[in-house]
Parts: C-alpha cells; structure tokens; sequence
C-alpha cells in the first residue's frame, strides 16, 4: 500500500479515469471495456507501490522523444498534464501515437524478478521492466 495520504491519491486517481475516458472518447483508442481494464491496472500499480509515475503520452510516431501532450500522474497523488489545444484540426493523428508508460518505484525494482512478475501477473494487460 502506499505511503502518502490515501484521500489525495484517489483524488488523483479520479483526475486519470476522467483524463483516460476524455482522451478515449476523443480519440477512439480502445473500447471502453480496454479502458476499464487499464484504468484498473494503474489504480493497483499506484496503490501497491509498484509504479512511482504513469504518463499518458502523445508523441510523434517517427521520434519517440518528441513528446507532444503528457498526462503524469504520481504515487504521490499529483496529477500533471500539458494542455490540449482548443482545436484538434491540425492535429494529425496518423502521425501521433499514444501510449501508456510505468516508472517503476525503486522498491519493486528491487525485488527479484520472479517477484516483479508475480505482482505484474496480476495486472490486465502485460507491462514491462
């Protein structure tokens, strides 16, 4: 379980599942049962200490390190998000891909890998060290 105030970090976690239905509802990502699944899976690597930091990120499809838009939100209940544009006009979304990435917490990463897996098997979808 986590270490900061349980209040705060379900505020932020309601601030994601908004954030994550928005950008779904707008982009048509995933179905809303994917949604679900992962909105399910940050709330357990959040609450158990497993992820320090999840960001939602856009970015160019040709250089990863082009990030576009980032939605962060942090163990510690702190949700940080660049703003969308008013217009999606010129937005192009064949060259824009979105993606879902973990920063693990040093704890978890100090456990033996048989460990790590075990507490990643019980996640919906398949996330990597």
């Amino acid at each position: 379980m986590s270490q900061y105030p349980l209040a705060q970090l379900d505020s932020m976690l309601e601030i994601m599942e908004q954030d994550l239905g928005l950008i779904n509802s707008t982009f048509k990502i995933m179905s809303l049962k994917e949604e679900q699944k992962l909105s399910k899976d940050i709330k357990y690597l959040l609450l158990d200490n497993i992820a320090r930091k999840i960001r939602f990120s856009f970015y160019d499809i040709s250089n990863k390190d082009d990030v576009l838009y980032e939605y962060i939100y942090k163990i510690n209940g702190v949700a940080e998000k660049t703003d969308f544009p008013e217009s999606f006009d010129d937005f192009h979304v064949d060259t824009i891909a979105f993606d879902v990435f973990i920063d693990f917490t040093e704890t978890f990463l100090s456990l033996r890998k048989q460990q790590r897996d075990t507490l990643l098997g019980n996640t919906e979808y398949d996330w990597f060290v």
